[in-house]
């Protein structure tokens, strides 16, 4: 309101001064009618610039708090300008009061504003995610993996059929076997088609909710292709759609909320959690300078329920694409090997930990949301994969860590009361949190 009234008095001014320089240039008048239209337009521009100078000196004591009587310097201001015993304090005064009665009013519409603002965001966020509630806490999408070259070459037949939205079917040495999913992507779908059904949850994640998406199936089914993408990211997977997804709902709200996002990027190998953004030689490197242990990474939770992941460096992210970067440095320290099923073999489990905490402009309440994006190691069996010495001892723990988790699935699934998450490390991966919003799961089952 000071603003405009303030470029308002600009204008009124600036008109009043050129109107009083075009009378000084004017000769002596002849036309009486002409002298009197001159003289009646300066006469109102003069009480246009009265009453906004009068509305300026109110609005500059309610800033200040002063009182109006005592603003002397500005009443002498506007004396200079329209001339002596022109501006009453009682005028002032009189605008004074009338502005604050004025300003009492809009800030109880503004409250108003705000209260129904607050009141309808947290309807919009309850019925949003009661939906992706009733879709279910746990979901299993299924993707079939078209054939590779060599597998075309060896005269490889596809085994899976899509039969519908929800089933598969797959050919056995004892017949025919249906299976039934919350959703089935078929050889031809793309990887756009897979985020689409997976972009609502990370609305959830900015809504202060946890949501966990992760890929499960046996080794070279295509999990790292559909979470990551290609090397050259012709085909960006689930991660980097998410990381994008994350920042453009943060740049759409930036006006009326304050976000802070910082991740952490892990690896579970042969039952040890290691830290993806502190590289195995530079953490040996560390250890014999300092003639100590490695850096611990364990899963921990507070007394609030939260689960955390203790001695894990947390970055910040200001972009999408400076958050990829950091995704891209944790990836090139991650365990991978060729086998005879993968030329590129993840040999462990890599998890991706987002954080985002939005801070309400309006009323300053604030919330806090973890999207946790897992790439599972594959399921293998050593006649198959050709696993000698250390690979088959990766194997072997990867295998154990996939059979805890799926107890720990089955037992979310069965509404057990009982979850058994401290099996494996790999159990922790699909934690729910019991005193907060309930975590969303979504794995994705990769058929080859």
């Amino acid at each position: 309101m000071i603003e405009e009234n303030r470029a308002a008095l600009i204008e009124a001014r600036n008109k009043l001064q050129m109107a009083k320089e075009e009378g000084s240039d004017r000769e002596t008048a002849t036309d009486q009618e002409g002298s009197d239209e001159y003289e009646s337009r300066l006469s109102l521009l003069e009480e246009t610039v009265r009453e906004y100078e009068v509305c300026q000196i109110a609005l500059d004591c309610i800033k200040s708090g002063e009182s109006s009587v005592a603003n002397d310097s500005a009443i002498s201001e506007l004396e200079g300008i329209l001339g002596q015993d022109t501006v009453q304090t009682t005028d002032v005064g009189q605008q004074l009061l009338l502005l604050q009665d004025q300003l009492k009013q809009e800030k109880v519409e503004k409250k108003k504003i705000t209260e129904n603002y607050t009141s309808e965001r947290t309807m919009r966020k309850k019925y949003y995610n009661m939906v992706e509630d009733m879709k279910g806490k746990i979901r299993v999408f299924c993707r079939i993996r078209p054939a590779n070259r060599n597998e075309a070459a060896q005269g490889g037949v596809i085994v899976v059929d899509k039969i519908d939205e929800f089933s598969v079917t797959i050919d056995t040495p004892r017949g025919q076997r249906e299976f039934q999913f919350d959703k089935v992507f078929s050889a031809e779908a793309s990887q756009e088609d897979l985020f689409h059904d997976t972009n609502r949850l990370i609305q959830s994640t900015i809504d202060g909710y946890n949501v966990c998406i992760f890929a499960y199936g046996q080794t070279g089914s295509g999990k790292t292709f559909t979470m990551v993408g290609d090397k050259e990211q012709k085909n960006p997977g689930l991660m980097p759609r998410s990381f994008n997804a994350i920042f453009d709902i943060i740049r759409e709200n930036s006006s009326k909320f304050d976000f802070k996002v910082s991740a952490y990027m892990l690896e579970l190998y042969n039952d040890r959690l290691q830290d993806l953004f502190v590289s195995q030689a530079g953490e040996a490197h560390a250890q014999t300078q300092s003639h100590g242990q490695a850096r611990r990474v364990e899963i921990k939770r507070n007394r609030k329920g939260v689960v955390f992941a203790q001695g894990a460096e947390t970055k910040e992210a200001s972009s999408a694409q400076e958050l990829y970067a950091l995704f891209q440095q944790a990836c090139a320290n991650r365990h991978i090997s060729a086998t005879k099923m993968n030329v590129e073999s993840s040999r462990s489990h890599l998890i991706v930990g987002i954080r985002v905490e939005s801070k309400n402009l309006t009323n300053g309440s604030v919330s806090t949301g973890k999207l946790s994006l897992v790439d599972l190691a594959g399921s293998e069996r050593a006649a198959k994969t050709g696993a000698k010495d250390h690979q088959l001892k990766e194997a072997n723990s990867i295998n154990k860590s996939l059979s805890a988790l799926g107890d720990v699935i089955s037992a979310l699934s069965a509404e057990l009361p009982h979850v058994p998450y401290r099996n494996s490390d790999a159990g922790l991966i699909g934690w729910k949190r019991q005193n907060s919003h309930d975590r969303q799961h979504l794995s994705l089952r990769m058929q080859s």
